[in-house]
């Protein structure tokens, strides 16, 4: 994925109409690398096991960090970058899809999205690079 692309897809996912949700799961030994590059991108210490963020008990067969996107698509404008990455969320989950990309969505969070059910696009579009508004606002458009 170029960097035009990431900025569309970053615009994709900042729109309301998204209704994008990021949460993080992970095993308790994961929880300090996750909290300090969290803190370090964001400015926020996040609160394990608050509604996005869950530390798994032990016994628990996970030792990474996963990070989820879940987000309303629309597979008429969806962009082609990441449609392969697209995966059907877990029933009962409000949200038709999900991408589990930590690379990613570490980008993402870098770039003003939270631990949230919802991303403040305020925030999002501060972020974004002059010379890429242009890609962010045309994924947001979609």
């Amino acid at each position: 994925m170029n960097q035009n692309e990431f900025f569309e897809v970053l615009g994709y996912l900042s729109s309301p109409q998204r209704n994008c949700k990021l949460d993080a799961e992970m095993h308790l030994g994961a929880q300090t690398r996750f909290e300090s590059e969290y803190l370090r991108l964001t400015g926020i210490i996040p609160l394990a096991n608050d509604r996005n963020y869950y530390i798994l008990h032990e016994g628990v067969d996970k030792w990474g960090v996963e990070l989820r996107i879940y987000f309303d698509s629309n597979e008429a404008s969806i962009p082609q970058i990441i449609r392969n990455m697209v995966r059907s969320s877990r029933p009962g989950e409000p949200r038709n899809s999900r991408i589990n990309d930590n690379k990613l969505i570490w980008r993402f969070i870098e770039y003003g999205f939270l631990l949230n059910d919802f991303q403040d696009v305020a925030r999002i579009r501060s972020k974004i690079p002059a010379q890429f508004l242009v890609d962010f606002e045309r994924g947001f458009s979609l």
